[in-house]
C-alpha cells in the first residue's frame, strides 16, 4: 500500500512539474510575443511633421511636391538604404508628398497619409493638379524678374559632375511672391535647389486690365 502510495505521489508530482514547464513555457512565449508586437508598433510609430521638420532641418514653410510611385514602396524610417522599413507600404501609383533631397543617399524625405518617412528617388516622379494650374494663367503683362534666381548647386552633386537643365512651373501671386512651384522635368540631385532658387527670387507680378494678378509661369535653371 505504501508502495502505490508512493507511486501516485510521484505521478502527481511529475504532473506538476510538466503543468510547471508548460506554464512557463506559454509565459515566455507570450513575452516574446508582445515583445514583437512591441517593435512591429514601434516601426509604425512615425514623427509629426513639426518633430520630423525639425530632425531633418527642413525648413517650416516647405510645401510638399505632389509625386506619383512609379512602382511599390517600402517608407523607410532614416535616410539611408540599410534603415529599417516602417509598417507601411505605398501602393503603386499612389500620390504622396516629398519634401527634402537627401543628395548622399538618393532619397527622399516623404508624407503618405499619416506617415514620415524616406522613399528612394527611383521610384518618385513629381506630378501637378491641372486643375490648379488653371485657376489663374490669364494677363495682359507677364510677370517680370526683380531679381535674379541664382541656384545652389549642391555640393555632392557638383562633386559627382551631375548637371542640367531642371524646368520648374511656378505660380507668381499678385504681390510677386512665388508661392509654389512644381518640378515638369528635372534632376533629383538638383530639383530641390532650383525650387528654392525660384521661391527666393523677387517678381513683378503680372496685370490684367491694369491688376495685379497671380499666374503659372514657366521656368528652366541650368546646372553646369
Amino acid at each position: 500500500m505504501s508502495t502505490i502510495k508512493q507511486l501516485i505521489q510521484t505521478v502527481l508530482l511529475s504532473f506538476m512539474i510538466i503543468a510547471g514547464y508548460a506554464q512557463e513555457s506559454d509565459t515566455m512565449a507570450q513575452a516574446t510575443e508582445s515583445s514583437e508586437r512591441a517593435n512591429a508598433e514601434q516601426l509604425t510609430v512615425n514623427f509629426n511633421k513639426n518633430d520630423f521638420f525639425k530632425t531633418y532641418d527642413i525648413p517650416e514653410t516647405t510645401k510638399g511636391i505632389r509625386s506619383k510611385l512609379l512602382d511599390v514602396g517600402d517608407i523607410r524610417s532614416a535616410p539611408t538604404c540599410e534603415s529599417e522599413k516602417l509598417n507601411v507600404v505605398i501602393p503603386k501609383g499612389e500620390i504622396i508628398l516629398v519634401y527634402k533631397y537627401f543628395n548622399a543617399e538618393r532619397c527622399w524625405s516623404v508624407q503618405y497619409k499619416d506617415a514620415w518617412g524616406f522613399i528612394p528617388d527611383n521610384i518618385v516622379f513629381p506630378v501637378f493638379d491641372d486643375a490648379k494650374i488653371k485657376k489663374a494663367t490669364k494677363y495682359d503683362e507677364p510677370p517680370q524678374l526683380k531679381t535674379q534666381i541664382k541656384p545652389k548647386y549642391p555640393p555632392d552633386a557638383k562633386k559627382k559632375g551631375i548637371k542640367g537643365k531642371v524646368y520648374v512651373k511656378v505660380y507668381i501671386n499678385e504681390k510677386g511672391v512665388a508661392s509654389d512651384a512644381i518640378i515638369l522635368q528635372g534632376i533629383p540631385e538638383l530639383n530641390q535647389s532650383a525650387i528654392d532658387a525660384v521661391k527666393k527670387a523677387k517678381y513683378k507680378p503680372a496685370k490684367l486690365e491694369g491688376k495685379p494678378v497671380g499666374v503659372w509661369v514657366n521656368l528652366s535653371l541650368n546646372f553646369n
